[in-house]
């Protein structure tokens, strides 16, 4: 303790607390009704803009939530989407005709077969992986046709589904 408090301390000592007159009661209500007022406008405006923010959200949510039934909607609506085509076995088959090209020297192989030869590797992949989970087909066509990849991840996560497979899918 230092010689001040010491101090201190010895002067209340000596002190007749029943001599001292007591606070004005007035003036303490009115310094706590103060404080609680400015306290419970501070949480009222707060809370005020807090509520505004999340409904501000929700308002975006649900109009992404409406974009998302809509391109379902129109992505429904075109028919070589909804039925599987039959050609992936003629691509699945035209494939060692392919790597035989692969193997002839650049000159004599034309150009215009070299992206086709790229395109039906690509699209082979996908399908194999298909069959064993159709319940990913309308995701995979969803990205074949240009919906963002996280987009629909996200449609595949609200679905109940897992988006790493959706991954394994697509080969990514």
């Amino acid at each position: 303790m230092t010689l001040e408090e010491t101090m201190l301390n010895q002067e209340l000592e000596n002190v007749d607390l029943s001599k001292i007159t007591a606070l004005q009661q007035k003036r303490t209500i009115a310094f706590i009704n103060h404080f609680v007022l400015t306290n419970v406008q501070f949480l009222n405006n707060f809370m005020k803009k807090c509520e505004q923010k999340l409904m501000n959200f929700e308002r975006k949510l649900e109009k992404v939530n409406a974009a998302m039934v809509l391109l379902e909607a129109r992505l429904s609506s075109i028919p070589e989407l909804n039925t599987p085509t039959p050609a992936t076995e003629d691509i699945v088959d035209s494939k060692p005709a392919a790597e035989a090209q692969d193997t002839l020297p650049k000159e004599d192989a034309p150009t215009t077969d070299l992206p086709q030869v790229e395109t039906t590797t690509e699209s082979t992949e996908p399908t194999e992986t298909k069959q064993a989970r159709p319940e990913y087909d309308r995701f995979v066509k969803m990205v074949q046709v240009g919906v963002p990849l996280q987009a629909v991840k996200l449609k595949v996560g609200l679905e109940g589904l897992d988006p790493n497979v959706l991954d394994e899918i697509l080969g990514k």
